[in-house]
């Protein structure tokens, strides 16, 4: 059985475009233009995950009303949301939402998300194994040599940060909250306190400052970070 997918917009274009890209990869679709027809279409569906546009008035409270609902709650929540509406980022991640970009976004970022949260297939660094190397702005990632180089210059990590950069840049689009990073980067089961991640970030910032022009890693206060390449 596919997948199912509810796509919330106003926008049909924006509608429209995302149900063409998400059955290209095996998902089926409902399109829904407010909340009760998004609440009806996620209750007449297993399996079901909810791509939400952001610009909707109404996209914070209906996450957060999804999530609340026994009816509803298990439904796996992606929110696109525009860069001029960023602020709002912790209002989402407070209604409950799962998985959230800043637009405009490559589309293989969210149907990596999507795939990975109705999937089943579990999700420690899953992203990590589909490319060998990242590369982004003369910056690269190769996962397998455990090597980072910016134009051919090596840049040297520890191996919290190294596995800080390759998180952040597995997904370039979004902001990583604190603990994604700390589940991702250090062993499993290590407790690690926000602040600890703050400490490796700025490692990891001040190593890259080093050798690259500008500053690419993005911190969204109150949230986490993320990695930026302006122009690129």
């Amino acid at each position: 059985m596919k997948p199912n997918i509810v796509i919330s917009s106003l926008d049909a274009d924006f509608s429209l475009t995302l149900r063409h890209i998400l059955e290209v990869e095996g998902f089926s679709t409902d399109l829904a233009m407010s909340p009760a027809e998004t609440v009806d279409a996620i209750r007449q569906k297993q399996n079901v995950g909810l791509v939400l546009d952001g610009r909707n008035e109404f996209a914070i409270n209906l996450c957060r009303s999804l999530k609340s609902d026994a009816g509803t709650g298990q439904v796996r929540i992606v929110a696109l949301v525009p860069k001029e509406a960023e602020h709002r980022y912790e209002a989402f991640l407070n209604a409950g939402v799962d998985e959230i970009f800043i637009r405009p976004i490559e589309p293989e970022r969210y149907l990596r998300a999507l795939k990975r949260l109705l999937g089943g297939n579990g999700h420690r660094s899953c992203t990590h194994r589909e490319q060998e190397a990242i590369t982004y702005g003369g910056l690269t990632v190769d996962t397998r040599a455990h090597r980072i180089t910016y134009d051919g210059r090596d840049i040297h990590l520890g191996p919290i940060e190294f596995a800080l950069l390759r998180t952040m840049t597995s997904e370039p689009t979004r902001v990583f909250r604190r603990d994604e990073l700390a589940f991702r980067a250090w062993p499993q089961g290590v407790f690690v306190d926000p602040k600890t991640v703050n400490v490796h970030i700025g490692r990891l910032r001040k190593a890259l400052l080093a050798v690259m022009t500008r500053d690419i890693i993005r911190t969204v206060r109150g949230i986490g970070y993320g990695i930026e390449f302006d122009g690129d």
